[in-house]
């Protein structure tokens, strides 16, 4: 069986994934390797997990577990600016609110799936537009925190 935090994770690409994405696909941890034809795109990268005994959704028999995670997403800067992708064009980043609410909806919202996995979902830090140099692409980050407990001794198992 897997961890509670690839299962966390999983879900959560599952419902950046689901009907109505923006996104023709959903990645993970894969930014550097993320192909023109793969946009738009989400890509998420956990961060790393603090523990902490018992904290504050713990006990004596487990652990609370914080997992921090960047949901990004990415469009083709060339589509945002009407096909042309000169770098020099300023870049319009309304093109990325709607992955923006979808990500929130998705993973804050009354319907998120996460809720049977976690303690707690926070939106952590406002969005970043990026433009990495080379590329022909314009992305957000979302910065969110789950906050989850675990048995003690056994990951896979929820506390």
């Amino acid at each position: 069986m897997s961890s509670i935090r690839e299962q966390v994770l999983l879900t959560t690409k599952t419902a950046l994934g689901s009907a109505g994405t923006p996104a023709a696909t959903v990645t993970r941890s894969q930014l550097d390797q993320i192909k023109q034809e793969s946009l738009p795109c989400y890509d998420i990268t956990p961060g790393e997990e603090k523990v902490e005994d018992p904290g504050e959704y713990g006990d004596h028999e487990s652990v609370t577990r914080t997992l921090p995670v960047t949901v990004r997403a990415i469009v083709d800067a060339g589509a945002a600016e009407g096909e042309d992708s000169d770098p020099t064009i300023d870049l319009d980043d309304s093109a990325l609110d709607p992955f923006y609410v979808f990500a929130v909806q998705q993973l804050l919202g009354d319907a998120s799936p996460l809720g049977a996995l976690v303690n707690d979902v926070r939106e952590m830090s406002g969005t970043t537009v990026f433009r990495p140099e080379g590329r022909a692409i314009i992305g957000l980050e979302i910065q969110f925190e789950y906050i989850f407990a675990t048995k003690r001794g056994d990951p896979t198992q929820k506390g």
